[in-house]
């Protein structure tokens, strides 16, 4: 009983204390339950792919599919890229396929366009390390 005394007086000394943490309590619980159903009735919220009308030429591959060899397998043929043009940077010295990521990276003011990587190569600029052909 002595025991049981001291817990009620414990409590009767700290109950307002105690019922602002239950309705503080309570009101979260609450709140979070509203919140859950009102998402449900919700419509969820969809991405549509845009259309991009523009031709991608720097990512053109060739359509033909690759030669079969023997009994139904591939052959290694790569595709070819169908676009040879070559960009380099104003303040660099190599060139960079249109479909190798060095050539994505180079700001447009900073482009100069090539037909060939011949034509590049006369004029005085080298490969990049991380594109080939």
């Amino acid at each position: 009983m002595n025991i049981l005394s001291k817990i009620l007086n414990l409590i009767k000394s700290y109950q307002y204390h105690i019922f602002l943490a239950a309705c503080i309590g309570l009101i979260s619980v609450i709140s979070y339950n509203l919140g859950q159903i009102n998402s449900l009735k919700k419509t969820p919220i969809s991405v549509k792919d845009s259309v991009n009308l523009k031709a991608n030429i720097f990512d053109a591959t060739n359509s033909q599919p690759p030669a079969l060899e023997g009994r139904g397998s591939l052959n290694n043929v790569e595709r070819q890229k169908l676009d040879t043009r070559v960009v380099v940077s104003k303040n660099s010295d190599k060139y960079h396929y249109s479909w190798c990521s060095g050539a994505k990276r180079i700001k447009l003011e900073n482009q100069i366009w090539f037909t060939s990587a011949q034509e590049a190569e006369s004029k005085g600029y080298t490969l990049a390390g991380n594109c080939t052909k």
